[in-house]
């Protein structure tokens, strides 16, 4: 448990296992409206049982994380992720992100390649679409999850009251619903660009990205990414088949150690 001074905010993370020789850690970056730990607590002793050095932050205004502008934005996000990797002595990590967290990964696969080793976007999105535009206002309306959703509600007031108040839930639900109408919005020649190696994954029943086939899309564009989409699963692939969950990462790290053929991005 610590706490790192990046772009300005005070970042907590937790970290699991030891560095080993010729292997890149694994950045783990959460969803929204929750914190790292919520998140990964179950999957990061995982990957470090499995040899890796795991590093689980709090996003900036998530959690123990402190927000001084009051700000949240994909690109924000990715740019701490990237002076994240730096800070802890490394040039590149494994990103890997669920949710909003997965738009964070792929936002950093794009906009900082020089940190990622490889990225795994789960539940991400590349592009806003019509859906996303009317169905995430009511989603994360504080008055409808008020009434609706008060275990929700508790939840956001449990992780992120003690740092930021017991009413901060409304703000981060009202930043997080206007970032995720706005970003990010990539063209398919922007990911054609992309020139690390990702695996992109998405349950097949996720009420938020499958809609729009957007792990398709993600995967369609990206030169060589592999695309896994597990029948009948919702938004939360590593939490409802964390063994298979774990399973697949591995092996995508695994093999992409081994062949060693990864392109300069």
């Amino acid at each position: 448990m610590a706490y790192i001074e990046i772009n300005g905010a005070s970042i907590y993370y937790e970290t699991y296992g030891k560095d080993r020789r010729g292997r890149e850690p694994i950045l783990l970056i959460h969803g929204s409206t929750i914190d790292g730990q919520t998140d990964w607590a179950e999957i990061a002793p995982r990957l470090a049982d499995a040899g890796y050095k795991v590093f689980v932050p709090d996003c900036r205004g998530h959690g123990k994380s402190s927000n001084p502008t009051c700000s949240y934005s994909f690109k924000e996000l990715s740019d701490d992720a990237a002076a994240f990797v730096r800070a802890m002595g490394y040039e590149r990590m494994h990103i890997i992100g669920h949710s909003n967290g997965g738009n964070v990964a792929l936002v950093t696969l794009v906009e900082h390649p020089e940190v990622t080793e490889t990225a795994i976007p789960q539940a991400a999105n590349a592009y806003i679409t019509r859906f996303l535009i009317e169905r995430e206002p009511i989603v994360f309306d504080p008055e409808r999850v008020n009434r609706a959703s008060p275990a929700w509600r508790d939840e956001m007031i449990a992780i992120h009251g003690p740092t930021h108040g017991p009413e901060y839930w409304r703000d981060l639900l009202w930043l997080t619903m206007k970032e995720i109408i706005s970003e990010p919005n990539y063209s398919p020649e922007d990911l054609a660009r992309v020139r690390r190696p990702c695996l992109v994954v998405m349950g097949g029943n996720d009420p938020v990205n499958a809609p729009d086939e957007h792990a398709q899309y993600i995967a369609q564009h990206i030169p060589n990414a592999e695309l896994w989409i597990p029948d009948g699963i919702g938004h939360n692939v590593h939490v409802d088949l964390a063994d298979v969950w774990v399973e697949k990462v591995l092996d995508f790290l695994k093999r992409h150690e081994e062949s060693g053929k990864f392109c300069n991005g």
